[in-house]
Formats: structure tokens, sequence, C-alpha cells
């Protein structure tokens, strides 16, 4: 990461030399106000406004001076004393997984030194946010053509619940054409659930038993805009169960499979549902129940280990309005909005 001090007479002059110096993907990291020397001498002084900005490494600056370089090898291994870093106990605390933060800690010397007067948290927590947007993936908005979407997961991760939000979503507000399909035959009145929300709608609902059903339930749909299937929780332990999901979702190309997780997992637990239910390919995740917890750093930790793009996040029961559709900044901001830096 390069990291560089802008000083201009307002803000706008300053981005300014930020754009110019370091390129459009430069990141804020703080800024502050500051006395600059009057341009006209014994004039006195002037106010102005200072910049710390930032960019990765992999980038280099467009011009002006040199960017400091963030120090590499045995010199990043400085030690860390903790009234020096308090940003970083606190960093070391959150739960975030060892490898993401053993990545930061070379990049946090140069940090703190070039933070000026400003304070280190406020650039510290604008660093950090930079990061965690860099390192997770998500999907972006709905694009054209046709959607086959299933919705896999545990038992009670609310897959029937998101499927009617996203339905109400797509079908009232994108006005797009919609059969809602249930794979859901085993739990008692799951097929009623998704019967009232098909009534509601005014939505088709089909209803597959067997894998061939569900082909010839996609072969009568493709003229749709979109199919969502709901599918029977399934416990990760449960293989057998997890094989008929499988038979099920293999019987068209254009499956796509959303694994909806909840927030309130736990950090290995998350990690053992993921490799279970990779049996299958995995399109995005969902991650649901945000309202059940404040703690978001086991969502963060699977985003970061497994890089497969977050779709949506659901954070309560309310249909269709509890539902979003996920960026890099909420992502990010769910962290550090828990964290307390000063």
């Amino acid at each position: 990461m390069q990291i560089k001090r802008f000083e201009a007479g307002d803000m706008q002059e300053a981005l300014r030399q930020v754009k110019e110096a370091m390129g459009s993907e430069a990141i804020i990291l703080s800024t502050k106000t500051i006395t600059l020397p009057s341009p006209v001498s014994g004039m006195g002084k002037r106010k102005g406004v200072e910049v710390v900005a930032a960019i990765d490494r992999a980038q280099e600056p467009f011009s002006g001076q040199p960017a400091i370089e963030v120090p590499a090898g045995p010199a990043a291994k400085e030690p860390y004393r903790k009234e020096e870093t308090p940003s970083l106990q606190r960093l070391m605390s959150t739960g975030l997984t060892p490898e993401f933060i053993h990545g930061l800690i070379r990049e946090i010397p140069a940090l703190g030194r070039d933070a000026g007067g400003s304070s280190v948290s406020e650039a510290m927590r604008n660093y950090l946010q930079w990061k965690l947007m860099q390192a997770v993936d998500v999907t972006g908005p709905v694009t054209d053509g046709m959607k086959i979407w299933v919705f896999i997961g545990p038992t009670g991760v609310g897959k029937t619940t998101t499927l009617a939000k996203l339905a109400a979503q797509f079908h009232v507000k994108s006005q797009k054409k919609i059969t809602l399909v249930s794979l859901d035959t085993y739990r008692i009145g799951a097929v009623d659930q998704l019967k009232t929300y098909a009534g509601i709608l005014n939505l088709p609902l089909e209803v597959a038993f067997r894998p061939d059903d569900l082909k010839r339930i996609i072969e009568n749909n493709m003229h749709q805009d979109v199919l969502l299937i709901d599918t029977v929780g399934r416990s990760p332990n449960d293989s057998k169960h997890l094989e008929e999901m499988k038979d099920f979702l293999s019987v068209h190309p254009r499956v796509e499979n959303h694994l909806l997780l909840s927030a309130t997992t736990k950090d290995r637990d998350l990690s053992q549902i993921v490799e279970r239910f990779s049996c299958v390919p995995i399109k995005s995740y969902i991650f649901t129940k945000l309202d059940e917890t404040d703690e978001y750093a086991p969502l963060l930790n699977q985003l970061l280990r497994d890089r497969k793009p977050l779709s949506y996040l659901t954070n309560g029961q309310n249909v269709p309005e509890d539902i979003e559709l996920a960026t890099k900044l909420r992502v990010a901001d769910l962290f550090l909005n828990t964290l307390h830096w000063n």
C-alpha cells in the first residue's frame, strides 16, 4: 500500500491533487483542518485542509512526489507497543480471521506514521473499511435473462421467508414473471406456507416430489423470468439427505444454488455448513437474521476465507421489506459499526 499526505486551501483542491497524484482508485483515510502560510509574504497564515490518501501497492502513483512505501521484510516486523497502537490491539480482539489481520500488520506502522495530527483510530477505521471492501465479493443487481434460483441451507435459516421476500420484490417492483416451486414435501405445512405467499402475490406454485418432477416443471416454465425454488432444510451432518438434494439440483444446467446462512451461527459451524453444502455448486451466499446478533466477524470470516459472493442480507420477518441487496460498503460497515475506536 502507498500512503500520501496532501495539503491545500480547500477540500476541492485537495481531492483534485489526490486524483492527479494517485488516480481515481485512491481512498481517503483522514481529513483535518490545518494552518497554511499565506501565499503573499508578510500576510500571516490561512486555513487549509490536510488529506491523507492511500492506494493499493500494486497501483503506481500517477505524478507528484513519491508516495510513502509501506515497509516490507524485516523492517515490517518491528515490535508493537500497546500504548502506541490501541487500534491494533482492538482489531486483534475482534474475532476476524488471523490470516486477514496478519495481512494488515505490516501496513499499519506506515499508516500510523502518516496520519499526522489526525486521529489514528479514524485513519485505522477508514483503512480497514477499504481493505474489507477489497476482500469481499458481492453479486450486484440481478441481470436480465431467465433465472432458476434454488434456496438451500440448514433447517430454520429462513429459506421460505427469504424466497417470499424476493418473489414480492421481483414481482411487484420489477414486474417479473415468476413461478414458485417447492421441494419441501417433508416438513408439515411447508407447502401450505409457500402456497399462502403465492396466493397473496397471485403467483403460480408448483410442487416437485421427485427429480423428474422438477425437471418437467423447469422445462414447462422456461418462458418465465424467474423460478424460485424452495428446498427442505438439511442438517449438514446428514449426508444421505444432502445426496438426495444433489439429485434434485442436478436436473438442469441453469440451476443456481444460493446457500442461506444465519448471521447468528458460530464461525466454526459456518465453515462446516459451507463445506457440507458444497456437494452442489454454490452461486452465492445469503446471510439471514442480521437483526438477531451484533457480532458480524463470523459472517465476514466466511466471506474472506471462501470468496464466494454475497447476494442478499435479511434482517427481520417482514415480507417484503426486510431484505436488501448486499454491497461491499454495507458489509464492511456491518462489522465496523460494532467497534469502539475512541
